[in-house]
């Protein structure tokens, strides 16, 4: 049986929390892949993928993203499902809101991926974003700064409707 990709880094606090919350509530068939050392081949071998990546500075990827990506920029995703989630700071960075989500869905899409798990804007104020797309978040946006006290109702209804979408 094939295995879900579950990608970040631990390095970064808040996105390796919600990686192994997503872990605990998936349950069997998911497998943590570290994005600082990952190849190609730790993300070809899954049915499908979940990423998590915060945004840096004014909308960039962090570094281990950065560097992951050209391991598998060549790579044939098509068919491949993949979901994002990340955290952003609406009042902080109104201007690059969770970007980094956005980033890595369009990175994905030109590879042939199915980009899945999309969330509601609804409940978000901020002026930008590429994880936005046609009135819905490309991925799963938590906001640990302005609203923690809507994350684990957000997590917990994406984890639910990506065991319908992945599975």
């Amino acid at each position: 049986m094939k295995t879900i990709g579950l990608l970040y880094s631990k390095s970064t606090a808040f996105t390796a929390e919600v990686g192994a919350r997503i872990a605990e509530a998936w349950g069997e068939g998911i497998e943590y892949v570290d994005i600082d050392t990952a190849r190609l081949e730790d993300v070809e071998k899954h049915s499908a993928l979940i990423l998590g990546t915060p945004t840096y500075f004014n909308g960039e990827l962090p570094s281990a993203w950065s560097e992951f990506l050209p391991e598998v920029e060549d790579a044939d995703f098509t068919g491949k499902k993949v979901a994002i989630y990340g955290p952003g700071d609406q009042v902080g960075s109104p201007m690059s809101f969770a970007d980094g989500v956005g980033i890595l869905a369009e990175f994905f899409e030109a590879l042939g991926a199915e980009i899945v798990g999309r969330t509601s804007e609804e409940g978000y104020s901020y002026e930008q974003s590429l994880a936005a797309r046609e009135g819905s978040f490309l991925g799963l946006i938590l906001d640990p700064t302005n609203q923690p006290e809507l994350t684990d109702r957000r997590l917990s209804a994406w984890v639910k409707e990506l065991k319908r979408e992945l599975v």
